[in-house]
């Protein structure tokens, strides 16, 4: 029996030696063995309400000059990467907004910066512009990640989505869908 025991042992350490295990070989300080250094890609569908406290942008409309709406819009939602989307620090904020005509219809073409916040605390900080019809309120855009704004597992991260959506006029709101990708470098 002993001798059965004997070999049951020699075996397992021989096995056991012999296996590779390459995670124990990676610096956990060095995060760039873990990026994966090609386009990811990146999906959202967000809810955005505003901010009632938020300052007025206003704009100019031929036959309507004092055309205003608040500055700021809370995001909520879920994303890939990010989870459930922290609606008290995710926000779009408006900068600038312009009457257009555009493909021969009435745009308001507006720009800004925003952040998307996971519930975990990751996120990151982008730039965005969109053009919203005056007719149906529909709107397209895109949205750049500002490069180093990233935190968490965001940390080094790039990237650029094109959104769509539309008001919402029963809710207040704006329906949203980001598609694009992230870059880990």
């Amino acid at each position: 029996m002993k001798t059965l025991s004997y070999f049951f042992v020699m075996a397992v350490i021989l096995i056991a030696g012999c296996v590779t295990d390459d995670a124990m070989f990676e610096n956990p300080d060095n995060l760039e063995l873990k990026k994966a250094k090609v386009p990811i890609p990146f999906k959202a569908d967000m809810y955005a309400i505003p901010d009632l406290e938020s300052d007025v942008l206003c704009f100019e409309i031929p036959g309507n000059p004092d055309h205003c709406f608040l500055s700021k819009l809370y995001i909520s939602g879920t994303a890939t990467h990010v989870g459930k989307i922290d609606a008290e620090k995710s926000f779009y904020q408006f900068e600038s907004a312009k009457f257009i005509i555009y493909n021969e219809m009435p745009y308001v073409e507006a720009s800004g910066f925003g952040k998307l916040i996971g519930a975990n605390g990751d996120g990151i900080e982008f730039t965005f512009w969109s053009k919203q019809s005056l007719i149906d309120g529909n709107y397209f855009g895109g949205s750049e990640i500002i490069p180093g704004s990233g935190t968490g597992k965001f940390k080094g991260c790039t990237g650029s989505f094109e959104t769509s959506g539309a008001v919402d006029w029963e809710g207040d709101g704006v329906w949203n869908k980001a598609e694009g990708f992230l870059v880990f470098e």
